[in-house]
């Protein structure tokens, strides 16, 4: 059961981290592009340009205040490769790390804190950048709401064959409260 209740929960992680792409993808703003090769032509050129992904992230925030008159970055997803990009950044810290299973923080990027899930979720290239208001509870970007958050039916014998069966279910909705709350930095030319 306990098993069972992990997987369920990976699951609806990335049911929400999918439908933020999703979302993000179709709510109208543009996708930044970062070269990670802006710098070719020299040795360290590769390392030295992970130092100014920073921009790209400030970027986004900078696109959300001219829109909406507010926002900014307070968590990252990415996929493998452009979370592991991440890593070349002088900023970016461990701070945060837990298992590496399903959907998991890696660290933070200037205190940013940073995820990473698999390319079935978010494109290998590509970063989710979300803003929440840290001053107001419902000023966010998607909501879930969960009404029973596991259910287990009794086990179930069959006669027939001597085999047991159970189900286990979560119930909940969930909504976009505020679409241009996400954006997506598309990382070019990763090694």
């Amino acid at each position: 059961m306990d098993a069972a209740a992990q997987e369920i929960k990976k699951s609806l992680d990335f049911r929400a981290v999918k439908l933020a792409y999703q979302v993000a993808k179709a709510n109208g703003s543009t996708v930044t592009t970062f070269d990670a090769e802006a710098g070719a032509g020299t040795d360290d050129s590769y390392i030295h340009t992970a130092q100014t992904i920073s921009q790209a992230v400030e970027k986004i925030g900078d696109d959300m205040l001219n829109t909406i008159l507010r926002g900014g970055v307070s968590r990252i997803v990415g996929g493998p490769k452009a979370v592991t990009y991440l890593r070349l950044n002088a900023g970016f810290k461990t701070t945060g790390a837990q298992p590496r299973i399903g959907g998991h923080q890696v660290g933070e990027l200037y205190g940013i804190p940073v995820f990473k899930v698999p390319s079935s979720i978010i494109p290998e290239d590509e970063l989710l950048c979300i803003w929440k208001n840290e001053n107001n509870e419902a000023d966010v970007f998607l909501a879930f709401g969960t009404l029973v958050p596991f259910y287990a039916t009794p086990i179930w014998t069959n006669p027939l064959n001597f085999t047991h069966s159970a189900g286990l279910a979560y119930f909940g909705d969930q909504v976009v409260i505020q679409k241009r709350y996400a954006a997506l930095i598309k990382i070019a030319n990763i090694r």
